[in-house]
């Protein structure tokens, strides 16, 4: 909540700034391909936030993706068979590491009394951080603020995109764990965690760690974030390479500190994908892309000068 707080205080920072006068932006990739941005409005993260997650439950149903379903299903299951091994495993590298499997975060900033701000304050604390919310407004308030003064509208809606996308996926792993009701590690009264489906919402919020595990808010998190910016910056070869390995390294301390079993990610990673796609590819925030150049799009042709000179021309087909 205080996350969610923070966040639309934030979305009000663009409103401050001039408007200004393109009202669409095109950026052409390296294949050719192009991206065309309008400019962002101040409350299309909110508007576009119930539509979009409409389009990312249909899409995640429709029968090309059902495959893809089954894969995430089985790697669950036969992760939770393994889940009691990895999670003693990834303990004991974790202290060969020296790496704590304590939740080492500390409270950096309080509001009358309230905990506003917690960050890391060690190693394995900032492994931890890397899925926390406040990695998404940091990223959010770069990019709009980047977006804004340099009039990027792909900057902007990025950052906008960001917004809308941790506040869909919030939302999206907070019903799945309140219908799940599985135990963490750290919390767990039996082999690889009990399971209290559709706990009620006091009891949910009075003892979080016996009904909060599945799926990983932190790792759908993470990865709605990789999905957005590579979708934005398709030429940043980066993104994913550099995304995917924080992305590891945040799944391992999260086994580690047992707020996860490692079978909590695959409906995460799941979520958090079909989030960043619904969001940049169809919902009302996605730029329209245009097609890339490819050879039938050129072709030589027949040229005849005004003086009579006979040639040949290269043509690009529109």
């Amino acid at each position: 909540m205080k996350t969610a707080l923070c966040l639309l205080l934030l979305l009000l920072c663009p409103s401050a700034l001039p408007a200004q006068e393109a009202a669409s932006r095109t950026y052409t990739s390296k294949d050719g391909s192009t991206l065309t941005y309008p400019k962002p409005g101040l409350w299309r993260t909110i508007s576009s936030g119930p539509s979009d997650w409409g389009l990312f439950v249909k899409e995640s149903f429709r029968k090309e993706n059902l495959p893809w379903l089954a894969a995430v299903g089985a790697s669950t299951v036969l992760l939770i068979h393994y889940d009691e091994k990895l999670y003693s495993g990834v303990r004991r590298t974790g202290r060969k590491l020296s790496i704590s499997s304590k939740d080492n975060t500390k409270t950096y900033l309080k509001l009358g009394g309230v905990s506003v701000f917690r960050g890391p304050s060690d190693l394995g604390s900032a492994m931890y951080f890397l899925g926390d919310g406040w990695i998404n407004i940091g990223l959010f308030g770069y990019f709009e603020t980047y977006g804004w003064l340099k009039k990027d509208w792909r900057a902007a809606q990025t950052g906008h995109q960001l917004a809308e996308g941790l506040l869909v996926t919030g939302f999206t792993t907070q019903v799945i764990k309140r219908v799940t009701g599985r135990e963490t590690p750290r919390a767990a009264t039996a082999e690889r965690g009990v399971w209290r489906m559709f706990p009620s919402f006091k009891e949910f919020q009075a003892h979080r760690t016996r009904y909060d595990a599945v799926p990983s808010g932190h790792m759908a998190t993470g990865m709605m974030t990789i999905t957005v910016i590579a979708a934005n910056y398709p030429d940043n070869r980066y993104v994913k390479p550099l995304g995917y390995f924080l992305l590891t390294a945040l799944g391992f301390q999260m086994v580690n500190n047992g707020v996860h079993w490692a079978s909590d990610y695959p409906l995460g990673l799941a979520v958090g994908y079909g989030v960043g796609k619904a969001i940049t590819g169809g919902g009302k925030t996605a730029a329209k892309r245009g097609a890339p150049v490819t050879p039938s799009s050129l072709r030589f042709a027949p040229y005849l000068s005004p003086e009579g000179a006979v040639g040949a021309a290269l043509a690009y087909k529109f």
